[in-house]
């Protein structure tokens, strides 16, 4: 990390892995068609198949229990499991009912608004001012839901780790809703690698999601774990790539930099990561004063630090970060030039500042010296707000 231009933005997207970068130097890149029967198609193969044993194995998950494809990204897995559901259930002649929240990623939200046939409705989540699932409530109105229709499927979404505010959600906290038949649980899982001590534990009973360039590895590549057997349609149809489940050519190289990047990501103290991160969030709680308040999400992860600034607007902040060495993101899209209200800021209750949120996202290892640069520079343009 150089010490003129800091970049705090890995929720956003996190800069390449050490290993992704030397096996591009190498130029031992493989190109050729997986599909091909000719010894560069092979090797294609090969690396395809050796790249998913590595995912297998990070994740501690059993090839004949789980089915595993590649996408473009958590934004397609979103879309893929509705619409698959949304065609399972029309076959079927059942409803379907998609549970998710306000304060998820906008690829979920959105379902709300898009039209999977006459038999889909969504199910707003409750949570608490502090984002935390109610669960107890959730349960009693899905269970609700399905005494009255028995044939309701239900899709659930659950994000794992908030991408604003570092929030995480257990998993544990789902074993709950087993009871209800039909139910289906799909977890977001982009902000969890490498930022949670348990991120490679997870189970062979639900859906998960991810987004490799959030660790590492190319833009335009994540996969999705599911259980062996379950109800699917794919999304993308045609010459029936990876066991009918996403068609299109198969791109060992982005595959191989899932792999490699996991590699890397095993290597790093989550621990040792969310201390510093401790450190720099009380940093930031006493050198903002009057000026501003960090939202202290808990349990939270080892990266992530939400913030608002009182009489600044996101848009205007992160120019006065940018043009101050500091790279970070705001709490919200910004489509027109002009700062959107956060959706997280209001439903706490926050909506004088809700055009205010800043996230600040740190890289999964900081050296000491590094650590020190970026107290430093926060230090001069927090003094600078002030004034």
């Amino acid at each position: 990390m150089s010490s003129d231009r800091i970049y705090l933005d890995y929720n956003a997207t996190s800069p390449l892995s050490e290993s992704v970068k030397s096996w591009i130097k190498s130029g031992e890149v493989i190109f050729a068609n997986p599909s091909s029967q000719h010894s560069s198609g092979k090797s294609s193969r090969k690396l395809i198949n050796e790249s998913r044993k590595e995912i297998y194995d990070t994740f501690h998950l059993d090839e004949k229990k789980t089915s595993l494809f590649f996408h473009s990204g958590a934004t397609e897995a979103m879309n893929t499991y509705a619409r698959s559901f949304a065609e399972w259930t029309r076959r079927e002649g059942r409803d379907l009912l998609i549970a998710l929240s306000s304060v998820d990623h906008p690829a979920v939200t959105s379902l709300a608004d898009t039209f999977l046939g006459p038999h889909v409705t969504t199910l707003e989540l409750a949570r608490d001012k502090s984002l935390h699932y109610l669960h107890s409530e959730n349960l009693q109105k899905l269970k609700g839901l399905k005494k009255t229709n028995p044939d309701l499927v239900i899709l659930y979404h659950h994000l794992w780790v908030h991408n604003e505010t570092g929030l995480i959600s257990p998993l544990n906290e789902l074993n709950q809703l087993r009871e209800i038949p039909d139910l289906f649980i799909h977890v977001d899982a982009v902000q969890a690698p490498g930022k949670i001590p348990d991120w490679q534990q997870i189970n062979d009973r639900d859906i998960f999601s991810f987004s490799a360039h959030k660790f590492g590895a190319f833009k335009g590549v994540g996969f999705s774990f599911m259980p062996l057997g379950m109800p699917f349609f794919p999304m993308l149809v045609g010459g029936g790539q990876q066991q009918n489940l996403r068609s299109g050519t198969e791109n060992p190289v982005t595959v191989h930099t899932v792999a490699l990047a996991l590699q890397d990501l095993k290597k790093i103290s989550v621990n040792s990561m969310a201390e510093k991160k401790k450190l720099l969030l009380e940093f930031m709680k006493t050198e903002l004063g009057d000026c501003g308040t960090v939202i202290d999400a808990q349990p939270t992860n080892s990266n992530t630090i939400y913030f608002y600034l009182k009489n600044l607007s996101s848009d205007i902040a992160l120019a006065l970060f940018d043009l101050n060495g500091i790279m970070i993101s705001s709490g919200s899209a910004c489509s027109s030039g002009t700062a959107k209200a956060s959706v997280i800021l209001e439903h706490m209750g926050l909506s004088s500042v809700a055009r205010n949120g800043l996230r600040l996202s740190l890289p999964f290892c900081l050296t000491d010296q590094e650590f020190l640069n970026i107290q430093q520079k926060l230090r001069v343009i927090l003094e600078k707000i002030k004034k």
